[in-house]
């Protein structure tokens, strides 16, 4: 598979360096030859797997003082999200030479590390190699997760402390489950991230507007999983934009309440990183002195 040098972009901080990092998986946009001749549907089709341009509402939080990794690739090379070894057996042409392969329930629905079918479609013609599959993962899961995981490290040494905000965005027909919901907050249950951070997302969604709700429909996905270590001080919170507050659902072009939404999660990585030089101070600070 052709690719730029780097499977990733990353958008450095304008002002001071915080303590959180956004993560942007399911925004890419570059289509390499060989992936587009091997594919089956069309470009709408494509675009009803990936996330739109949630990359481009991280600027003012960037402005805020956090870094932005964004995937260079959309979701149907590979997806980000996902376990690496979970993939559809019917996929892959020669699954003996793919031991690790585990078939899971996402898989089976078309839905795994490389997706097989979206909207009960065959997204590719024919099988894929297990050589191919493989190239795909070196060449693209294992650097983003490898850079995602520097970038956490390296505010958690400088802050005391690091945050990652996994970005996403949600169709409007999962949104619209009752009761609706315009922005989803997954902490995997409390295991990925602490109470006050969650609180502090929410506060600031809710007064820009937006109906929040926790864990529902979506709890966190692989992601936050793999980096969320609250224990080691390093804290993983996913949070699902319903697609109609920013942008077309069809088309992905950005619709008129796109600068609102970018205005909001500058909002919320402000929040996110004052609230987290809180928890570093107070739990750096000293026992208070026993009474003689």
């Amino acid at each position: 598979m052709d690719q730029p040098s780097l499977p990733f972009t990353i958008t450095h901080p304008t002002g001071e360096p915080g303590p959180v990092v956004l993560s942007s998986p399911h925004s890419g946009r570059v289509y390499p030859r060989a992936i587009l001749d091997r594919l089956q549907v069309d470009g709408p089709t494509l675009l009803a797997l990936d996330d739109g341009p949630i990359d481009k509402l991280g600027q003012p939080a960037c402005e805020a003082g956090a870094v932005l990794i964004a995937a260079r690739y959309p979701r149907v090379v590979v997806d980000l999200n996902r376990e690496p070894d979970e993939l559809d057996h019917d996929l892959v042409a020669d699954p003996d030479a793919m031991a690790e392969l585990r078939v899971t329930a996402r898989a089976r629905a078309g839905l795994g590390v490389v997706p097989s079918r979206v909207g009960g479609r065959a997204l590719w013609r024919g099988r894929l190699d297990a050589g191919e599959l493989k190239r795909r993962l070196e060449q693209v899961f294992d650097p983003y997760h490898a850079q995602l995981e520097s970038l956490l490290r390296e505010r958690r040494e400088r802050q005391g402390i690091a945050v990652l905000l996994d970005c996403h965005s949600m169709p409007g027909i999962v949104a619209a489950a009752e009761p609706p919901v315009d922005a989803a907050l997954g902490d995997r249950f409390g295991r990925s991230c602490g109470g006050e951070l969650v609180a502090a997302a929410e506060a600031v969604l809710r007064r820009a507007g937006l109906t929040v709700a926790r864990n529902r429909p979506y709890a966190g996905g692989y992601i936050t999983g793999r980096h969320g270590r609250p224990e080691a001080r390093v804290h993983a919170l996913q949070l699902e934009l319903r697609r109609g507050l920013f942008m077309d659902e069809t088309t992905h072009v950005p619709n008129a309440g796109f600068h609102a939404v970018q205005q909001a999660l500058g909002e919320l990585a402000a929040a996110l990183a004052a609230t987290a030089r809180e928890l570093a101070r107070t739990r750096c600070r000293p026992p208070l002195a026993q009474a003689s």
